[in-house]
């Protein structure tokens, strides 16, 4: 399975639609899909929107964890919201609350 990434960028703020399965194999694509939002100087917020997505490996969580860092070090912030409830158990496990905002 793979990960479908839609960007919608309005201001500062950048939507990002995640739909499908977030694994080992998706995680570059979702990178990848992210490079140009996180190099946009006009972009100060990243909202993931994680409403599609089926399901989520643990060791996504700390490429999760690294994209928070990019974005920090880039002045801008990164958040997830609608998050599944199997997937979210799987963020909670892995701590990843005290690293992004989740909502």
């Amino acid at each position: 399975m793979s990960i479908t990434v839609s960007v919608q960028s309005s201001g500062p703020q950048a939507s990002v639609m995640l739909r499908g399965v977030l694994d080992s194999m998706s995680q570059a694509t979702l990178k990848q899909q992210l490079e140009p939002v996180m190099a946009n100087g006009a972009v100060s917020q990243i909202r993931l929107d994680f409403g599609g997505v089926q399901s989520m490996e643990a060791a996504s969580a700390g490429m999760l964890m690294m994209l928070s860092h990019t974005a920090k070090a880039r002045n801008k912030t990164l958040g997830i919201c609608n998050v599944p409830a199997p997937v979210l158990a799987m963020m909670h496990k892995a701590n990843l609350g005290k690293v992004i905002s989740i909502q």
